[in-house]
């Protein structure tokens, strides 16, 4: 199965998004189309269907799938130009009828200047719009299009007949004043004009300013890493493909180059620019041990890195090709704006024949007028405007929350974070660096060699301070050792790991002297089935933004839980530093209990968020309402998470928070903007006050407004509340 993510040319509203989607459908193929990129992204069977059978099942139903940009003829630029001239004669000759005595405007403002025009806008601008409007007909998906094609035909023939008609009454179309002469009925093909010049100059405009807005525009002009200088365990290096490294693989960077895929440092130092991920414009110093992801850069090297992730599956490949695509899981809002979309062009067409009969009937008016007051509310009405309520608003938040180093990866997601009342933490390697210290080791020390052995098989913070506290002993040699998570190691009847390992075991004096001494530190049990053997008393520093972050979210009005493996005295003295009350505080947890107490915690407080970082959080992740993955997850908690934390440190969960509040804010205005403007202005087109050539120029301008509105949140900038909040800190 081949995946691909190509742009689709002709798409406006939700109805066309669900015409190609049902295009691509009979062939078998399930697409996810993305209406604020213009794209769809579907995987096929290469084997037997052929990308460009495919492109004729979308053009079948009145759209552009581009295969290759590069071979496709730009046909804006045939649009722009008859758009431009169109519009210009459409003005000149409104404002030849206002002035009147102008003979230079008359070559512009006569009938028949007005219906070359007019022909010449029908057959160019008005063609894309009639063919996808017949089309969607065939396929049974009436959107704007049809609108549009509608309004602008019927302006049209109206004007013709009208036109023919004055000819047959003696009246000649070029006549200098033949508005003023007995008889004579005024033509619409100004309408015909408007409508499709400014309709045609709106979309294209929209378009450029959703290409801009793209989550992706800024990272495009970054290419992808290449090439990759792959190490051999004997020294020697080899040019080659990035693509080709495989796990486990050692490659070397150089200052300058970009890193090819996700890894592990092995040895070097130096500082890697993220920027391209993270938007951190300063660059971060590594070292031995430290991850680094792929598409970054390193300023200042060399370094050797060990391959976690091939390229093809690295986050800046992932984010490239849509992998988190955001509108793949679709929140209240975006279903409410699909539904709407869905039904409010045939409500209109009926509201337009609705106004017809009204107008003929009851305000008295002649057939011609009422036609006319019909296909202004065909043009004034703005289906787009609730197809992009939301997916133009979420991308740039999505992109606003990305620059922050936050990744989200759903379409419900602003929904969720703004709606949450719990925030819960693990506590190692979240509130916590996992960076951890051994201060003091007690009891028989001969064991060492096994505890080195054991816990080299695991991946967890704990597990890695102490194989490298234990560095110059050698480890003793276990064929069987398994991991249980959330309590520690066994092998041969040997336990290694928390206080609930070594529960109700014997002590020695100097173990005892250890636990009473070590109150605000973990402790790490070595046992067999009867007594403790050794113990270990570790020191993990609190991330550095953890307090500052606790408090503000307790200032946000979100309580903080804490949850950890730990015994009850050292959880306290970290929840303590961290301002969370201890009776928020779980301590002594398997995996299995997180899930439970989240349970319980949601029962309690509502809507809850969790942050983790290992294998043992994928069932807490998997059981809370939004989860996030920390800084330097596990594969595993990255996978399970609904977004991820690209930078170290908590706080930029706050802004999060208040980009989620902003976005959804940023939403429900562009909800009400359309509701306001399709209420005052379909009323105001059925009773004459809109004159039809002004009806398409008010609809693009919806348009225009809302989706300028929505890439404002782009600009949004959450640090700016922290100095609101110093300069009142009462607030």
């Amino acid at each position: 199965m081949k995946k691909v993510n190509l742009e689709v040319k002709g798409m406006y509203c939700a109805h066309c998004s669900k015409a190609v989607e049902n295009a691509l459908e009979k062939a078998g193929v399930f697409s996810h189309v993305d209406l604020a990129h213009n794209r769809v992204e579907f995987s096929y069977d290469e084997t037997t269907i052929s990308l460009d059978y495919l492109r004729r099942l979308v053009k079948r139903a009145g759209y552009e799938l581009v295969i290759d940009d590069s071979k496709k003829f730009n046909i804006n630029k045939i649009l722009v130009p008859v758009s431009l001239i169109v519009l210009v004669f459409s003005l000149l000759g409104i404002l030849y009828h206002v002035v009147m005595d102008s003979a230079f405007l008359f070559f512009f403002g006569n009938d028949v200047t007005f219906l070359i025009v007019a022909t010449i806008a029908l057959l160019v601008l008005g063609t894309p719009f009639i063919v996808r409007a017949g089309k969607g007909i065939l396929f049974k998906n009436v959107g704007m299009d049809f609108l549009i094609a509608l309004s602008s035909v019927a302006s049209y023939v109206l004007s013709l007949y009208i036109f023919i008609t004055n000819i047959q009454n003696g009246i000649d179309p070029l006549s200098l004043h033949s508005h003023s002469i007995e008889g004579y009925r005024m033509t619409y093909f100004d309408g015909t004009c408007m409508i499709l010049s400014v309709i045609t100059l709106g979309h294209l405009l929209t378009d450029r300013i959703k290409t801009k807005a793209d989550k992706n525009y800024r990272k495009a002009a970054i290419e992808p890493p290449k090439f990759a200088t792959l190490l051999y365990p004997d020294g020697t290096t080899e040019s080659v493909d990035s693509d080709s490294l495989d796990v486990g693989n050692v490659f070397r960077v150089l200052s300058g180059e970009q890193i090819a895929c996700d890894g592990t440092i092995l040895s070097g130092e130096g500082l890697v620019d993220e920027s391209s991920l993270t938007g951190e414009s300063r660059p971060r110093k590594i070292g031995p041990g430290e991850k680094v992801m792929g598409g970054t850069v390193l300023v200042s090297g060399p370094i050797d890195v060990k391959v976690d992730k091939i390229a093809l599956d690295s986050l800046y490949s992932s984010i490239i090709n849509e992998s988190y695509a955001l509108d793949q899981k679709k929140g209240k809002l975006s279903k409410l704006s699909d539904k709407i979309a869905g039904l409010f062009t045939p409500a209109i067409v009926l509201i337009a024949l609705a106004a017809f009969f009204i107008c003929l009937f009851g305000m008295g008016l002649d057939v011609e007028e009422s036609i006319v007051r019909a296909c202004s509310v065909l043009s004034v009405s703005c289906p787009c405007a609730f197809g992009l309520a939301v997916p133009i608003s979420a991308l740039s938040g999505y992109d606003c929350a990305l620059s922050r180093g936050v990744l989200f990866k759903s379409g419900d997601t602003f929904e969720k974070v703004r709606q949450i009342k719990a925030a819960v933490f693990d506590k190692t390697g979240t509130l916590s660096t996992g960076k951890m210290e051994v201060l003091k080791v007690a009891g028989d020390k001969t064991y060492l060699p096994l505890v080195k052995a054991m816990e080299e098989h695991s991946a967890h913070p704990i597990a890695l301070s102490l194989v490298s506290y234990l560095k110059d002993v050698p480890a003793e040699k276990e064929a069987d050792i398994r991991e249980i998570p959330g309590q520690g190691l066994v092998s041969n009847g040997f336990f290694l790991g928390n206080a609930k390992s070594a529960e109700g075991k014997k002590r020695n004096d100097e173990i005892a002297a250890l636990e009473q001494d070590s109150a605000n530190s973990t402790i790490v049990y070595l046992s067999d089935d009867e007594k403790v053997i050794l113990a270990f008393s570790l020191h993990d520093e609190l991330v550095p933004d953890s307090v500052e972050t606790i408090a503000r979210l307790k200032e946000e009005g979100i309580e903080s839980y804490m949850l950890t493996g730990d015994r009850k005295e050292y959880a306290y003295a970290i929840a303590r530093s961290l301002g969370i009350p201890e009776k928020n505080v779980r301590y002594e947890l398997a995996p299995s209990d997180k899930a439970a107490i989240l349970r319980e915690i949601r029962e309690q407080d509502g809507v809850i968020s969790y942050v983790g970082d290992g294998i043992n959080d994928t069932l807490a992740l998997k059981e809370s309402d939004l989860s996030f993955a920390s800084y330097k997850a596990s594969a595993v908690a990255c996978t399970s998470a609904d977004g991820l934390l690209l930078k170290p440190g908590l706080y930029i969960l706050v802004y999060a928070l208040r980009i989620s509040r902003k976005t959804y804010l940023n939403i429900v205005e562009n909800f009400i903007w359309a509701i306001c403007y399709n209420l005052a202005m379909i009323p105001l087109a059925i009773l004459g006050i809109l004159p039809m050539y002004l009806c398409g120029a008010l609809m693009i301008l919806s348009n225009l407004t809302l989706t300028i509105n929505s890439v404002r949140i782009r600009r949004y900038k959450p640090e700016k509340e922290d100095e609101k909040h110093d300069r009142n800190p009462s607030r």
